[in-house]
């Protein structure tokens, strides 16, 4: 993505939402900064998506290359490349324990704790296989954290530098099913992209809302985007656990549409009036007009936020080991709706202090030098999204194999017979005659 205007190597990050695409294009300065160079913002003019998964993909691939072209006219230059995420549709996760042991006292390098990880990931795919043998779908990692290593068996944050004769990782792996995975990297290909790097939504939104400093304290962060809440849970300096629910804001905005009989889009502009405090003026499918105060409209919806808000809590208590948490981060335009946050903390038993809207607040690293762009909750997983690229770890490739194209997870040691038996080709044919 060289080009004129910036010296830097651009990043173009793309949040595929159920209602809206956003894109983001920016750069890295140091080792914390980014700086967000444009962005742009376009809904879905039909329901191309519903809860995160893409429906129709020619109509999606034609809303991303609206926003390829527009970012590539605010920065004068081509884009080539697109960092994504999945949401957490249909989401496994799979903790695994692995240990190597060296043939000799060792000191640990960079290369070392790798190598742990990708044994990790591949123990995690054999249980994944294992675990879903009798369905149809394939599922394939699309993020995984280390929640602790081991340095000759005693927990360990950072292993390099030491010296050691064994090493060890707890491992939690991510798995979405290959339909998922899939569509995305279709619907992208056909805009004239090519997948940078691919992270999970929650894990995008985690490592900017939630930085390691905080990550000894038992905090949950929910996404809540149009369809879908994804939830990811910090203790004891590390993510301990991803999970989701099919529902978010999506479902407000349909109850709005039956209360006041009118269409999605409008249900959806009075969903986002109610955060003005003037009458809002609409028209119902009949052609009637009609005005209604912001009050009543959060009042006719109080039943479906109560039972969205009540699947979130009991998907932490779940996760988190059936307790609650000490505090929660909402980001993400589906959380919002004013009566959202209160509702959360009384299912978790919180005090409302402690469960919070998070968008400027966690934001203080980025610089955004597009005029007319606020920092607010919406943009904080389009811009993590982008700051995977510098931190990826779960990317896949692409190779055809007798003219069939075949996606296989790039563990850095692949050879041509992966591939082959990644589409069956029986392991006795591998060895020559």
């Amino acid at each position: 993505m060289e080009g004129q205007g910036y010296r830097e190597h651009l990043v173009f990050g793309l949040d595929i939402g159920t209602r809206s695409l956003v894109g983001t294009v920016g750069y890295k300065e140091n080792d914390r900064d980014f700086k967000v160079v444009a962005q742009c913002v376009k809904e879905h003019e039909t329901r191309a998506m519903l809860d995160g998964q893409i429906h129709d993909i020619p109509k999606v691939s034609e809303s991303i290359k609206y926003i390829k072209s527009t970012l590539e006219k605010q920065i004068g230059r081509k884009l080539t490349d697109v960092c994504i995420a999945a949401a957490g549709r249909v989401l496994k996760t799979i903790t695994v324990n692995v240990d190597y042991e060296f043939p000799s006292e060792t000191v640990i390098m960079e290369e070392h704790i790798h190598s742990l990880e990708m044994l990790g990931v591949e123990k995690a795919y054999d249980e994944i296989r294992e675990e879903t043998k009798e369905e149809s779908s394939d599922y394939y990692c699309v993020g995984y954290s280390a929640v602790r290593y081991y340095l000759n068996n005693y927990a360990m944050t950072n292993l390099e530098g030491h010296k050691a004769g064994k090493i060890g990782i707890e491992l939690l792996a991510t798995f979405l099913p290959d339909e998922v995975i899939d569509s995305l990297y279709i619907a992208v290909e056909k805009a004239g992209l090519s997948v940078a790097s691919l992270t999970l939504e929650p894990i995008a939104a985690i490592n900017i809302a939630i930085p390691e400093k905080f990550r000894l304290l038992n905090i949950a962060l929910i996404d809540v985007g149009a369809g879908t809440s994804d939830i990811s849970i910090t203790k004891d300096g590390s993510i301990i656990a991803y999970g989701m629910i099919p529902y978010a804001g999506d479902e407000i905005t349909e109850n709005i549409a039956r209360n006041y009989l009118v269409e999605f889009n409008s249900a959806e502009k009075i969903k986002a009036a109610c955060l003005k405090k003037r009458a809002i003026s609409y028209k119902d499918i009949m052609g009637i007009s009609h005005k209604v105060m912001p009050e009543e409209v959060l009042h006719s919806v109080e039943d479906i936020v109560h039972r969205i808000t009540k699947g979130i809590a009991d998907k932490i208590i779940e996760l988190n080991g059936g307790k609650s948490v000490s505090a929660v981060f909402v980001v993400g335009g589906g959380g919002k709706i004013p009566s959202f946050v209160t509702s959360l903390a009384k299912h978790l038993g919180l005090p409302k202090d402690r469960v919070a809207l998070r968008g400027a607040e966690v934001l203080n690293d980025i610089e955004i030098l597009q005029p007319g762009i606020k920092k607010d909750p919406l943009i904080v997983t389009p811009i993590g999204i982008c700051l995977n690229f510098y931190n990826q770890n779960n990317n896949f490739i692409t190779v055809m194999v007798n003219n069939e194209r075949v996606k296989l997870y790039d563990n850095s040691r692949l050879t041509i017979a992966d591939a082959a038996l990644h589409v069956g080709f029986p392991n006795e044919k591998l060895f020559s005659r």
